[in-house]
């Protein structure tokens, strides 16, 4: 019985020291959690995003997007893809000098978007993609940028998209 006893002390104490990890944050946390400098950030798609740090968000249509050269990035979420996967919009895509990220891939890569004659529709995989895939002219050269989904809630990606733009400015 002591042994019992002792093995269940341990086991309760080993449960209390085992760090969680969570995908729920609330509101208040997410407006700590990017401590970067402000951002502006060009939303294309009806998706509204969180509030986060001190971040800012402009809603725009995509066939706007050549009028605004200001964004610190743009991000194109998953109700806008048809419209972006025009190829109207690969020069902007091969021009642009802040990053793209498209938000919500899952099974479609990139190349959909930036090449001529490619579409989502002869770029779907079956394979895990990156959840958010994007890239910066850097160059000449697109360098790629990806993020995925794994344990990650679509807060915990934007701060880590934020971060990255912060980092690369």
């Amino acid at each position: 019985m002591k042994k019992y006893f002792s093995f269940l002390v341990i086991l309760i104490f080993l449960s209390g020291c085992t760090p969680s990890k969570s995908n729920e944050y609330n509101h208040d946390n997410l407006l700590e959690m990017y401590k970067g400098a402000p951002l502006e950030i060009g939303v294309v798609g009806s998706d509204e995003l969180p509030a986060v740090g001190n971040v800012i968000y402009d809603y725009i249509q995509l066939n706007e997007i050549s009028n605004h050269e200001e964004f610190d990035a743009l991000i194109i979420m998953p109700g806008a893809f048809t419209e972006a996967d025009k190829n109207d919009y690969i020069n902007f895509y091969n021009t642009v000098k802040y990053p793209i990220f498209f938000f919500g891939m899952q099974n479609l890569h990139l190349f959909a978007f930036t090449n001529e004659n490619m579409t989502m529709e002869t770029s779907k995989d079956d394979d895990e993609l990156a959840y958010v895939q994007g890239f910066k002219n850097v160059n000449g050269k697109k360098e790629g940028i990806q993020f995925y989904k794994g344990d990650y809630s679509d807060e915990q990606i934007l701060v880590e998209i934020f971060n990255y733009v912060n980092e690369n400015l």
